[in-house]
């Protein structure tokens, strides 16, 4: 375990990205946000472990802890039976993806035993960009497999722990700021845990006539 970093979310990418992925590779990434009332603390921490395939100065081999907010107890009761649901999930959001179709993968599953077929959510591979992949409990788990011949580019995502039925914080957008007399959008958080729009972004251009940046959100 090479890093320890105290952020509010973070980044995941194949091994030598944007460079291609090495050969048989096999690497096995772990997001656990902590349970209430089963730890002490206030933090959450993503494990990230890695084969003797994966180098030791990639992402795919270091430890993450990241600061949550307080945690608070998700305890629902049937009967004499208890039911614990962790009131945190993992938001999983790729940025690039390229793995060569259909020999190499990427296995996403939700807690339980890594590589359990009955935990799996999706097997992606392929250069389309996956869409948003929310975990039902509050572990998730990425397997990459690659084959013998040449890799693909790989892929790059962005993990965060959100409010269960909650779609995370949206950001600030490039160029420009939440609120000001420059433009507004409104995004709602629906169901999904998805936004109903695009989140806001902003276009900036020099026009050299007045010497300054404008921007249009």
């Amino acid at each position: 375990m090479d890093h320890l970093r105290y952020l509010p979310q973070g980044v995941i990418t194949s091994p030598n990205y944007p460079v291609q992925y090495e050969n048989n590779a096999h690497c096995v990434w772990v997001i656990t946000a902590m349970e209430p009332g089963k730890v002490s603390g206030d933090q959450l921490t993503a494990l990230l472990l890695s084969s003797p395939e994966c180098p030791r100065h990639t992402a795919a081999d270091q430890m993450i802890r990241l600061q949550s907010r307080s945690l608070i107890s998700g305890l629902r009761c049937s009967g004499t039976r208890y039911t614990y649901e962790p009131p945190y999930v993992i938001k999983l959001s790729f940025e690039e993806f390229d793995l060569e179709r259909g020999y190499d993968t990427l296995t996403v599953g939700d807690g339980g035993k890594i590589g359990d077929t009955r935990r799996v959510l999706y097997v992606l591979t392929g250069s389309s960009v996956p869409d948003l992949i929310v975990s039902l409990s509050n572990q998730m788990w990425l397997h990459l497999q690659s084959d013998d011949t040449i890799g693909s580019a790989g892929f790059k995502a962005v993990y965060e722990e959100i409010d269960r039925g909650g779609c995370g914080d949206p950001g600030v957008p490039a160029f420009g700021r939440r609120s000001g007399d420059l433009g507004e959008k409104t995004v709602t958080c629906q169901h999904n845990n998805q936004w109903s729009g695009n989140k806001p972004s902003c276009i900036c251009k020099y026009t050299s006539s007045i010497q300054r940046y404008l921007c249009l959100c």
